[in-house]
């Protein structure tokens, strides 16, 4: 409410502006004068309080407009002089800034997130590690008389857990116990232990917009988005040892099978799954972890461009050395940018990648490194894309953010209003029992095997666990790719 506030009093500043040169009774007022400099000032508070608002950008540039176009009058009003050349901007200014207000001020209150933003409390826990540099929140699943296995999940660094909350609410019904973490002055936003959102100043919002939407084709964003990758690489590391050795994350709901361990992970903690479950060491030291699922998560850190030229000879005179000089200092101000893909992961766990259905035409671009990693996937692997899908409509990014996914849509029309945290915990459930049953596949295989050689190796017992998982039945809403090595026949499970 409070938002809907300010941004109605500056709309009031800006609407001032614009009429004033139309009403004489507004003539005599100079103080009318500041009317878009406060209006500005007001749109750029929303952000350092109320977080990254999309929807405000345009009402802001408006605001600057006006600014500037009332500069002349700002310096008159500020050493006292008299200035009316407000009213000598004709009315052909008027009429298009007025129409500029009008569109601008569409964009804000229509695409304005519906509801305030409050996390979900029923059966979630609150912990925090590292000096409360690590804010946890485990979900728990209602009592059942199988085990629930765990899920760990990595929200969007842009986002936190305002975007993935109904996420983990809706694994949580469906059998899972859900462990979400964000991690402070790196999450947008993170939160303290009073519920209160600590969000990113400005230059931390630009390093994390620069490399989310310049990280797939420069190579400066491109390093910034390796440095979250890294991060989330070492944070689900420490995650998962924590699990044995801190007391607190011990005591997690009773039915908890800690043995049995999924990880999901949007954006670069996706990739950083990705990269973890082709390590053998990784694999090898976390065996409780049965597959991954990489969420819209192109890896970043298989991203390469070209290398730095060779130094020139000396040049033959003074005056050629100088331009030689000139050339290389303007092609190190032009950003460098992403050529080639170089060390795509070849995962040893099964892997479950949802994207954009953009997927299904852009082959080469934003995709191509998912794309490689299916196919070179050691293990089980499968790409599964909702018909219509944006980037960012796997969360409730749709309803926190709406102009994302208005303006980054899929590729394809589908006509209908998808309950997208209910579409993605689904699809996250079905492709956990998929990988169990593939793996016990696996097991029944090596298990007949060694029968027939009179040396078994596994035992009969435990070749399907009893979980607590919930199958949702998904229709022909899914495009499905599959890659990697399967011991089941119909991978089309998924969807049933």
């Amino acid at each position: 409410m409070e938002l809907i506030i300010l941004e109605c009093f500056a709309a009031l500043f800006l609407f001032l502006s614009i009429i004033r040169p139309l009403i004489r009774g507004l003539w005599k007022l100079p103080g009318l004068t500041v009317c878009p400099l406060l209006a500005l000032g007001i749109i750029i508070g929303i952000f350092p309080a109320y977080g990254f608002r999309p929807e405000c950008i345009p009402l802001l540039l408006f605001a600057f407009f006006l600014v500037i176009a009332n500069s002349s009058d700002f310096f008159a009003l500020f050493f006292n002089l008299h200035s009316d050349s407000f009213r000598d901007k004709g009315l052909l200014f008027t009429l298009g800034s007025a129409t500029a207000f009008v569109f601008t001020l569409w964009v804000t209150i229509h695409f304005a997130p519906p509801i305030d933003v409050e996390l979900g409390s029923e059966r979630v826990r609150t912990i925090f590690l590292n000096n409360e540099g690590l804010h946890l929140r485990v979900y728990s699943p209602v009592e059942y008389a199988e085990q629930s296995p765990l899920l760990i999940l990595l929200p969007p660094a842009a986002g936190s857990f305002i975007v993935c909350d109904e996420v983990c609410s809706a694994l949580r019904d469906r059998g899972f116990t859900v462990l979400a973490y964000s991690r402070l002055n790196f999450d947008s936003p993170s939160f303290d232990q009073n519920g209160q959102p600590i969000r990113l100043n400005v230059s931390g919002l630009y390093r994390l917009g620069n490399a989310i939407s310049r990280g797939l084709s420069h190579t400066k964003a491109n390093a910034g988005g390796r440095e979250l990758e890294e991060v989330r690489k070492q944070d689900i590391v420490f995650l998962l040892r924590e699990l044995s050795e801190n007391n607190t994350l011990i005591q997690l709901p009773g039915n908890t099978d800690k043995n049995m361990i999924f990880l999901a992970g949007y954006g670069a903690g996706g990739a950083a799954l990705t990269i973890l479950a082709a390590q053998e060491s990784f694999s090898a030291a976390f065996p409780q972890v049965q597959g991954i699922v990489a969420i819209e998560a192109p890896l970043l850190s298989s991203l390469k461009g070209d290398p730095p030229p060779e130094p020139p000879p000396a040049a033959p005179d003074p005056i050629t050395a100088l331009f030689r000089q000139l050339g290389i200092l303007i092609r190190r101000m032009s950003p460098e940018k992403i050529t080639h893909i170089s060390g795509t992961p070849r995962p040893v766990l099964p892997v479950l990648f949802i994207i954009s259905d953009r997927v299904i035409n852009d082959r080469n671009g934003r995709y191509a490194t998912i794309l490689q990693t299916l196919a070179s996937s050691r293990n089980a692997a499968l790409l599964a894309a909702v018909h219509g899908a944006g980037p960012f409509d796997y969360s409730a990014s749709p309803t926190y953010y709406p102009l994302y996914s208005f303006l980054f849509r899929g590729a394809g029309q589908t006509g209908q209003n998808y309950n997208w945290p209910e579409l993605t915990a689904a699809l996250i459930t079905n492709f956990a029992i998929l990988a169990l049953e593939n793996s016990a596949a696996l097991r029944q295989d090596r298990q007949e095997f060694s029968a027939e050689t009179g040396d078994p190796e596994f035992p009969a017992e435990n070749i399907q666990p009893k979980i607590s998982l919930t199958k949702t039945a998904l229709g022909n809403a899914v495009y499905l790719e599959q890659g990697g090595i399967w011991h089941i026949t119909n991978v089309q499970t998924i969807l049933q």
